[in-house]
């Protein structure tokens, strides 16, 4: 019986600790950091082409898009500087000047190539007007 108790505990203890890896693995791979304008182009010379995340604000008058293309410009800020972005592909319907992005890609030192677009969705709701 002894013996029977001490191969339980031990399959606990096994399935526990690879239950415990998958999860903070998991956890790890999924974890959103991102740079802000200011830290990418204090970092610019020590990023060299590697992938990062960068978030801020799409800059009011900067967008450019042409649909033909896919191709869309725009600058993105964090309220005291700004970096140009390049990206081609679907574009969210959440996107527009003032909305806050995350952009996942490439910054070669003059402008940021994204691969990926995200726009943020507004955290905050408002009630309807009274009457509409």
């Amino acid at each position: 019986m002894r013996r029977a108790t001490r191969r339980f505990v031990l399959a606990v203890a096994v399935f526990v600790a690879a239950g415990g890896y998958l999860a903070f693995t998991g956890a790890r791979s999924s974890m959103a950091y991102y740079m802000t304008v200011g830290e990418l182009l204090d970092r610019a010379g020590t990023i060299g082409g590697a992938a990062i995340r960068l978030g801020g604000t799409v800059a009011p008058g900067s967008v450019t898009w042409d649909p033909a293309a896919g191709r869309l410009e725009f600058r993105v800020t964090d309220g005291a500087r700004q970096v140009a972005v390049a990206y081609r592909g679907v574009v969210p319907d959440t996107f527009k000047p003032g909305a806050e992005v995350v952009v996942e890609g490439r910054f070669d030192g003059a402008r940021f190539v994204a691969e990926r677009l995200f726009a943020k969705c507004p955290s905050k709701f408002e009630a309807a007007a009274p009457g509409g």
